[in-house]
């Protein structure tokens, strides 16, 4: 079915930061749009920007380049303007045998192979570049294919002689992507960038060109293939967006508490759930605070939960001063798995969520916590929360009927997230997820997740991405999507026979690609 891209163009960015430029082209990957197509177009957008300002027949440009993906672009540019009858010098910063991605690898290979019009040189430190200055001469511009938007801080050797070297010259550059040494977020420079007259960048606008203005002269933004469902749709880069780095010498507090506030006499299987979902995606600690009755219970499904009994059949205003005394040492809340209905429960956790906001605490409220909430929504607001309905729990929040495609529902997911100042996950085979401004759809899962508890295990992902520090918003996709790879993971070996639990048990097998030191 062919949707109109009016429906979703308002919910796309119109300028990106370096991550959310690196997490779409990382998305665009996964959907078949390769990063070896994408350099390609992008290194032909530069030529051809060249091309429209400057005859270069028989004129000698020079492309200064960098070991990563900003220098492949720049490899790519060569060719193209080699093509065009330029004669071409490429300085290298570093040996070929440093650079660092594949795709570049390829496109420097391709360069080596010609002999015709193009000399490549190469440079271990700044007193090599000195030797070369004779090749800037008579140059009728220089392209910077130094640095991309992925790197940031103080320029290094002999990058930093270069850019000097660069800005001392009287003859137009062009920046690839963005000027070497800007700061793609900020616009900041920590210490020189290159000035140039113009750059081209990818896909859309940087933040850092607003006050980078002086560097980055006149901006073009190129098309480079990627599709609006790497922006729209979640994919493996919303992922490495929210993923944490295990440093040697850190302790399980650097990698968060969640706390899951959940359980009754009727339920006790759903805090289990999403105690150990928490766990399992990288929590340092998860604590289920759950009614004594239960928490026995709860605490035999593993001894790597802790469990706080609260005294009592059911949560309960009583407990909500020691929940206070847990959120001290707490990074995220997963509120509502299995925590029951009742009179005294409905209380105890809207006068929660009350501490919640005041705390500035972000919190997965789900399950029978969307129950107690209905016609109390006011609550939400001031806080950082994250609703995981499904249609029929959305149904009874909003009293409206939920369309069943997810581009019928964006709007009204939309307003009611605008409206309450919150996170929704709109849960189903085709996932909404939006905070009113940005909107994501996950398309991953399977039907091999309609099974009770898949739900609270999405709920203890999203409760540690919560706990690393990403917005709702980025937890609610990425975890969304891991969900969804869980799902088929699982489904592979138990086709539509799995429970929650084998769920769990895949989550490493997902989450280790992603995996930083």
């Amino acid at each position: 079915m062919m949707i109109p891209s009016e429906a979703i163009s308002k919910f796309l960015s119109k300028e990106l930061t370096s991550e959310e430029q690196m997490a779409i082209e990382e998305n665009a990957a996964a959907l078949g749009v390769s990063k070896i197509q994408m350099m390609e177009r992008a290194g032909s957008a530069v030529a051809s920007f060249v091309l429209s300002k400057y005859d270069v027949r028989g004129k000698k440009l020079v492309v200064v380049a960098g070991l990563g993906n900003n220098g492949g672009d720049g490899f790519v540019a060569a060719r193209y303007l080699v093509n065009s009858g330029a004669k071409v010098d490429l300085v290298l910063l570093g040996p070929p045998s440093a650079i660092r991605t594949e795709e570049a690898r390829r496109n420097w290979s391709a360069l080596a192979s010609m002999s015709v019009d193009i000399d490549l040189h190469w440079v271990v430190d700044s007193a090599d570049l000195v030797k070369l200055d004779k090749i800037f001469d008579n140059a009728l511009l220089v392209v910077d294919a130094i640095l991309g938007t992925g790197v940031k801080g103080e320029l290094r050797e002999p990058i930093a002689s270069a850019v000097k070297k660069i800005n001392s010259l009287k003859v137009p550059v062009i920046a690839v992507d963005i000027p070497s040494g800007l700061d793609p977020d900020t616009g900041e420079t920590l210490g020189d960038a290159v000035r140039a007259r113009y750059t081209i960048t990818f896909h859309r606008m940087k933040k850092g060109f607003r006050r980078g203005r002086e560097n980055s002269g006149e901006v073009a933004i190129a098309d480079i293939g990627i599709p609006v469902e790497a922006e729209l749709m979640t994919g493996p880069g919303d992922v490495k967006l929210v993923i944490k780095p295990r440093l040697p010498f850190s302790h399980k507090w650097d990698y968060g508490m969640v706390l899951v506030i959940g359980g009754s006499e009727r339920y006790s299987g759903a805090p289990a759930l999403a105690a150990m979902s928490a766990l399992r995606t990288g929590a340092g600690l998860s604590v289920v605070a759950a009614p004594d009755s239960v928490a026995n219970t709860i605490r035999s499904y593993s001894p790597n939960i802790i469990v706080r009994p609260l005294e009592g059949k059911a949560f309960s205003a009583d407990h909500v001063e020691e929940i206070k005394e847990l959120l001290e040492r707490c990074d995220a809340v997963v509120l509502g798995p299995g925590l029951g209905t009742e009179k005294e429960t409905v209380e105890a956790t809207l006068l929660t969520l009350g501490v919640l906001t005041e705390r500035r605490i972000p919190t997965v409220v789900d399950a029978d916590a969307l129950k107690c909430i209905t016609g109390h929504l006011e609550v939400l607001k001031g806080g950082r929360f994250i609703l995981t309905p499904h249609a029929g729990e959305f149904e009874r929040l909003t009293g409206k009927e939920i369309p069943e495609r997810w581009f019928q529902r964006i709007e009204l997911a939309a307003d009611f997230a605008k409206e309450c100042g919150c996170t929704l996950l709109l849960k189903g085979h085709e996932t909404v997820i939006t905070d009113g401004v940005r909107l994501k759809v996950d398309i991953s899962g399977t039907a091999a997740l309609a099974t009770g508890g898949s739900g609270d295990v999405l709920s203890g992902i999203i409760g540690t991405f919560l706990a690393w520090g990403s917005d709702t918003f980025r937890s609610g996709s990425a975890a969304a999507y891991v969900l969804g790879n869980l799902g088929r993971l699982a489904q592979a070996d138990k086709g539509f026979h799995l429970v929650a639990s084998d769920l769990i048990d895949r989550i490493p097998s997902v989450l280790m690609k992603y995996d930083k030191e």
